[in-house]
């Protein structure tokens, strides 16, 4: 078996996995997975046309001599995409299909939904066939499987480099497997800090670790949930000091004692009256919507669910600094990847499709339909400050990596955070024992 099929197996194996992370980092966003009918669009496309041939090196006019701008070739053709997109997701992509149509109805695009949990195999094997769409939606869990199987195409050589000033940089970090850029980022994802200003104490809201433990401390409802999870929690670890992952792959959590301070930091809060650590995220969720604590740690697919319960005393702000620093939560993309099987013929009309599948306008549509994040820098959050504030929370975020090394430590990772809080064991202890069975885990 060739390394494109052993991918093609490790992608198939790690359904389950990625669908119980995906459960993870966006338990209760209440979007059911049914298939929301997505309707086939004509997209136009002159702008981007436009702005092609201008980038293709026409003949320059000579000096002082006025030449009428060259009339572009219309794109023309039909272009298939895949996604898994449902309710107000699904509704945002028809908008942004339906403003493409008046562009230039020259392109059909042809989409279709598949269930979240069989879109990566079921593209995999379709583009090992010699088939599959044009183009996927999908976030960059599976990413680096599918560079393995050679299932996705590398952009670096096919798009402008003046393309990716438009969208924030941790968003195309995120699509990227050892420095090669993989997929276009439409949007993103990253937690923030949620705050219930009805409980807040009168020093207002907690800026660093040590202050949002202390008012805890002095008040049960000016406690704080978080969610047990390496996602939610990660962005803490950098904030007391402590280092993941080295450039080769290698968990280093041990070199200092960062990650002890900080699963002590976390035990600590945990065992205070008011607050909770804790794998269930449902409880949480509930807890802070009846008001028991002012703070909650999680994202922007919690909005509406917060809005409908808080009212004006909802509240988003960054997460607390830690000793080290300011916390750098993870943030990933979802990306618009390309069928690696696209000939010469059909990938400018592809990539021009995706340019404006990605552009500013499309990301002010996610954003003020969907309540997503966009990944152009110019898309309009529709004066929105709760959403406004988890970008400014993506200014201190970090790509989360998409290594083949990610599979342990998601699964060790998880276990760390629970073995501090059921205190088995100091939080040194721990550290080491968890960064050793990753590092031999992967071989590293």
């Amino acid at each position: 078996m060739n390394h494109h099929l052993r991918a093609l197996a490790r992608i198939s194996k790690r359904v389950v996995l990625a669908a119980a992370l995906a459960a993870l980092l966006i338990s209760g966003c209440n979007r059911r997975q049914e298939p929301t009918p997505t309707p086939t669009a004509t997209a136009a496309l002159g702008a981007i046309a436009s702005a092609a041939a201008t980038r293709s090196g026409a003949p320059a006019a000579a000096a002082g001599t006025p030449t009428p701008a060259p009339s572009p070739t219309p794109l023309s053709g039909s272009v298939v995409l895949w996604h898994s997109w449902a309710q107000a997701d699904a509704d945002a992509l028809a908008a942004i299909l339906a403003q493409m149509q008046t562009q230039l109805p020259g392109v059909t695009i042809e989409t279709l939904f598949v269930a979240p949990a069989d879109l990566l195999p079921a593209y995999a094997d379709a583009v090992a066939a010699g088939g599959g769409p044009d183009l996927l939606i999908a976030p960059n869990w599976w990413l680096n499987d599918l560079v393995q199987a050679a299932a996705v195409a590398p952009l670096d050589a096919l798009v402008d480099p003046a393309v990716l000033e438009d969208y924030w940089p941790a968003t195309l970090d995120s699509l990227r497997v050892q420095g090669t850029l993989y997929g276009l980022p439409v949007n993103y994802h990253l937690v923030a800090l949620y705050i219930n200003q009805s409980l807040l104490p009168d020093g207002g809201v907690a800026a660093t670790t040590g202050a949002l433990l202390e008012q805890a401390r002095l008040s049960p409802q000016s406690g704080a949930g978080l969610y047990a999870t390496l996602f939610h929690l990660y962005g803490w670890l950098p904030a007391f000091g402590a280092q993941l992952l080295d450039d080769t792959g290698r968990v280093t959590l041990d070199q200092s004692g960062g990650a002890a301070d900080y699963l002590a930091w976390l035990a600590t809060l945990n065992s205070t009256p008011g607050s909770y650590v804790n794998a269930d995220y449902g409880m949480l969720l509930d807890r802070f919507k009846k008001g028991e604590f002012a703070y909650l740690v999680d994202g922007p697919w919690s909005l509406r669910e917060l809005r409908e319960a808080l009212g004006e005393n909802l509240a988003v702000a960054m997460l607390p600094a830690g000793p080290a620093g300011p916390a750098r939560p993870w943030l990933y993309a979802d990306g618009l990847f390309f069928n690696p099987k696209l000939d010469d013929s059909r990938r400018p009309l592809a990539l021009a499709v995706g340019q404006a599948l990605t552009s500013a306008q499309s990301g002010t549509i996610l954003a003020q339909t969907a309540g997503l994040l966009p990944a152009a820098r110019a898309a309009e959050l529709g004066g929105d400050p709760l959403l406004a504030a988890f970008a400014a929370q993506a200014a201190d975020a970090s790509a989360m990596p998409t290594g083949p090394e990610m599979t342990e430590v998601w699964a060790y990772g998880g276990d760390m955070l629970l073995k501090a809080l059921t205190g088995v064991a100091p939080p040194p202890a721990i550290v080491a024992e968890t960064t050793a069975l990753i590092n031999e885990a992967n071989g590293k």
